[in-house]
């Protein structure tokens, strides 16, 4: 009886909705409301560390001083500097970069890319982690996240890319120059790179678009109905490459208005093969990664084309602001949360595009220190 006793207490708990999410409680008025304290504590350790409060947010929150303005800033410049801003790369950066089911979901060709093992795939995956924490809690431009001259590598991948490596350093995994190196930013992580392949073959349509839309905010409608999909080689006696069909199927009209904005960003980062690693031939052929942008904007190659989405700075700093904000608020963004992401962007460029200032500006704004109740009478 006591061992059933305990079990059926400890069933009510893990079954409870006060167990299994965070349930903040409301007086019986409704409508927006300020978060308590304590409320805002768990708020913002989810948002930054996706865990807890610790002591020290525990003891702001019990003298009320919490929700003092140059207290709560300086919280979150502390919680950024601290290992649990890690969840920041892990869950906003995975999530924002569609690779939050890298691990499960991509999966190259194992006769064709036999590198491609469990331990390259991890290793992929902890670079984006890294990557992307570390430009919020180390006082990074929200830039580099576009183009950087560093990376963190472990052995496994540093060597898979082809870069130098320390090995007096202690620890598996460092920060990596990229001097003189083709790769730098997200664009060029093997983990985007195979993510946006398909098994067999890379895809500057799938690329392109990802560019557009992950990068610069941009919307790339669906392909219109029964259009055929790129055949792998027409029946003709030549051989082309994947640019030149590509360029057959840009010839339905239906098809080339999306295609000539997604291919040219596409075929910039064609010198990356299916599984990330640089190339400059293809079956023997040259690699042509250049290309021309509906605005008339040439390129040759990655880091001429990175140049243009950096010229485009403005479109970035929004797009991440809208994804950053709606990471914190666990919702869909709507116009009353402009002026956050205004307010925000401004900070944000006004700090030379440091990250931490978008995080900070997010955490003091009002959506993210009230929210709506139903009004329960």
């Amino acid at each position: 009886r006591h061992l059933s006793g305990i079990r059926q207490m400890l069933k009510g708990v893990m079954v409870s909705p006060h167990f299994l999410f965070v349930v903040e409680t409301q007086s019986g008025d409704g409508g927006v409301q300020r978060l308590t304290p304590h409320q805002l504590a768990t708020r913002l350790a989810l948002f930054i560390w996706s865990s807890i409060p610790d002591e020290q947010l525990l003891e702001l929150a019990d003298s009320g001083k919490l929700d003092e303005e140059p207290v709560l800033r300086s919280e979150v410049q502390r919680m950024l500097k601290d290992s649990r801003a890690r969840a920041l790369g892990e869950n906003f950066g995975l999530q924002w970069l569609g690779l939050s089911n890298f691990d499960s979901v991509v999966k190259p060709d194992a006769a064709k890319f036999p590198e491609f093992v469990a331990e390259l795939r991890s290793a992929m995956r902890e670079e984006v982690v890294q990557f992307v924490s570390g430009v919020f809690r180390e006082d990074r431009s929200l830039l580099d996240l576009v183009n950087a001259d560093y990376t963190y590598a472990n052995e496994h991948l540093a060597q898979y890319y082809g870069l130098g490596w320390n090995a007096s350093e202690s620890g598996g995994w460092q920060q990596v120059s990229l001097a003189n190196q083709p790769r730098g930013g997200v664009l060029t992580m093997g983990a985007v790179l195979t993510a946006t392949s398909y098994p067999l073959r890379t895809s500057p349509v799938l690329r392109g678009r990802w560019v557009l839309e992950e990068i610069m905010g941009d919307h790339v409608p669906p392909p219109p109905p029964n259009v055929p999909a790129l055949d792998e080689q027409p029946a003709e006696k030549k051989v082309l490459t994947l640019r030149e069909r590509l360029e057959l199927h840009r010839q339905n009209p239906e098809c080339a208005a999306c295609h000539s904005r997604m291919d040219p960003l596409g075929f910039g980062l064609e010198n990356f093969d299916a599984i990330g690693r640089y190339r400059t031939d293809e079956d023997g052929k040259p690699i042509d990664s250049a290309g021309i942008l509906p605005s008339g904007e040439s390129f040759a190659g990655i880091l001429e084309m990175k140049q243009i989405l950096l010229n485009r700075k403005e479109n970035f700093l929004h797009h991440m602001t809208r994804k950053l904000l709606g990471f914190a608020l666990g919702r869909n963004l709507t116009k009353f949360d402009d002026c956050v992401i205004d307010r925000a962007k401004e900070k944000c460029r006004s700090n030379g595009f440091q990250a931490k200032y978008l995080i900070e500006e997010i955490a003091v704004s009002y959506p993210f220190q009230h929210r709506f109740y139903s009004n329960s009478k």
